[in-house]
């Protein structure tokens, strides 16, 4: 086999499922302007996509943006663009993929401008970076923001303080928020179908 000869990758049909899952992903929430629907930005970890689904959002994943754009060799200009316009070197890659995203029209992978998002929700569990990205897109987007906070469970002990202050927290901010932005009323019955 010569130096230049190409190997085929073969996918595993987990992989070809899961490009199928996030290009319809990224069809809904492009087509959101003309279908009406809400349209939820959230991280990967510690999301609530079910949750969210359940009130008839999309969900836009921004990590989600940044990998499908550094696959395509795209992230690079976009970063420098991020960096140009006063984001620091040393602030994680995701998030200047993404503002620089924002600054070449928002275009998803399927070509077409994603739409701001009618909400930022922020289930926060992992680096404080992500508490700043959201505060760069809350500024930047001007649309309803909330939060729920996953206490830190560095012995991997789930206590019953811990539950109960996350379930205030869905009962209190986070559904009330959905519905409000949404629409929709809470259905329980939903949610557990989506789970």
């Amino acid at each position: 086999m010569s130096a230049n000869a190409q190997t085929e990758v073969i996918k595993d049909l987990s992989m070809l499922k899961q490009k199928e899952m996030i290009a319809r992903n990224y069809d809904a929430i492009t087509s959101a302007p003309e279908t009406g629907q809400k349209v939820a930005s959230t991280f990967v970890p510690g999301n609530l996509n079910e949750l969210i689904n359940s009130f008839g959002m999309l969900n836009n994943l921004p990590e989600i943006n940044a990998i499908n754009n550094g696959m395509r060799k795209q992230s690079g200009a976009m970063i420098m663009d991020a960096e140009r316009s006063g984001h620091s070197e040393d602030v994680c890659t995701y998030v200047k993929a993404d503002i620089g995203m924002m600054s070449k029209g928002n275009i998803a992978p399927n070509g077409k401008p994603m739409p701001a998002p009618d909400l930022l929700l922020l289930s926060y569990t992992g680096c404080f970076t992500f508490m700043k990205w959201f505060e760069l897109l809350r500024k930047e987007y001007n649309c309803e923001t909330v939060m729920l906070q996953v206490p830190y469970t560095g012995d991997g002990v789930v206590t019953d303080n811990m539950r109960d202050f996350v379930v205030k927290q869905l009962k209190e901010e986070v559904i009330p928020t959905l519905e409000r932005v949404s629409g929709n009323k809470f259905d329980i019955d939903r949610l557990r179908e989506n789970l």
